[in-house]
């Protein structure tokens, strides 16, 4: 296994109008009520079903986890498959008018290695199932999940060849089409590999700093990397810092330049907190479709996680 884990005139006329909104109806209510029925949008439907294709039974989730027995009767090693908290991408994958959900999960199995699994969530005959799933590797890095033409496309950082899957580069493009209850790869492009300038063209948004503390609501946090520099709102202030990138993963930041519009706390204090974690940043990566940078020394590291902001 390679996860580890095991639907006269006018009267002709009439009647053949009403012919055609009689089977309309009986086309489309029916697929509506199923579509409803299923509540592929309600997160619990997708935590609290079987997946099949990643362990050698059924992983049957309870709120989102399964745990399997232990390899060794008494022993602490066990499967376990999770749920990831990324949103679902919604897109009909087999042509039927209703909308799928494709999910990640993870499975672990008490080593180092923690496998990535794509699934897709179907409505059948009034209920959710999994459809399809398949592996998408060790330690693999999500950039992006999306939905377009019938398809799934995934990009992610893998490990290429003779790298240690602890510290993946290659940018790999996977297209994965649903086909007779498989879940297929349709085609793949490795598009080179992972560098400091994947981060630039976008304008990330902090959900989190450290492992604990959100982003205070109503404070906006963001950063924008281009040429040399980072740019942003500090929550408050307006700011720009240098950067050079050290290697495909790394950088160091100087000291950041802003503006200096006194503000109360939370969006005071919050940048200030901000500012010196982003100066102590020297690595990157990405968790889930977000962007982690990783701050810190030594043995006292923390990570603060980005969020994508789609233009409105």
């Amino acid at each position: 296994m390679q996860g580890g884990c095991v639907t006269m005139q006018r009267s002709v006329s009439t009647v053949g109008v009403h012919g055609l909104v009689a089977l309309f109806v009986a086309a489309v209510v029916p697929a509506a009520v199923s579509a409803a029925s299923c509540r592929l949008n309600d997160p619990a439907v997708l935590r609290n079903i079987g997946y099949r294709g990643i362990c050698d039974n059924t992983a049957i989730l309870r709120d989102g986890v399964y745990e399997g027995k232990p390899f060794v009767p008494g022993g602490a090693s066990r499967p376990r498959v999770e749920l990831l908290d990324m949103p679902p991408v919604r897109h009909d994958l087999d042509g039927d008018g209703i909308d799928d959900a494709a999910v990640l999960l993870a499975e672990s199995s008490g080593g180092s290695g923690v496998f990535t699994y794509l699934a897709v969530v179907a409505c059948r005959d009034g209920r959710a199932v999994n459809a399809g799933t398949t592996v998408l590797g060790d330690r693999v890095m999500i950039r992006s999940v999306a939905g377009q033409e019938g398809a799934i496309v995934v990009e992610f950082v893998a490990a290429g060849p003779g790298e240690p899957h602890c510290c993946p580069t290659r940018k790999v493009r996977n297209r994965y089409r649903l086909r007779d209850g498989e879940l297929l790869l349709a085609s793949s492009e490795v598009q080179g590999t992972l560098s400091f300038a994947d981060l630039k063209g976008v304008t990330w948004r902090l959900s989190r700093l450290g492992r604990n503390e959100r982003v205070p609501e109503g404070v906006k946090v963001t950063a924008v990397f281009g040429d040399g520099r980072v740019s942003g709102s500090g929550g408050c202030n307006r700011y720009s810092a240098s950067v050079v990138e050290t290697d495909p993963q790394g950088f160091s930041i100087g000291p950041a330049a802003s503006t200096r519009m006194a503000c109360p706390d939370p969006a005071g204090g919050f940048e200030d907190r901000y500012f010196s974690a982003l100066q102590a940043a020297n690595r990157f990566g990405f968790l889930l479709g977000n962007l982690v940078l990783h701050y810190g020394k030594g043995d006292v590291r923390e990570t603060m996680t980005f969020e994508r902001e789609v233009p409105r």
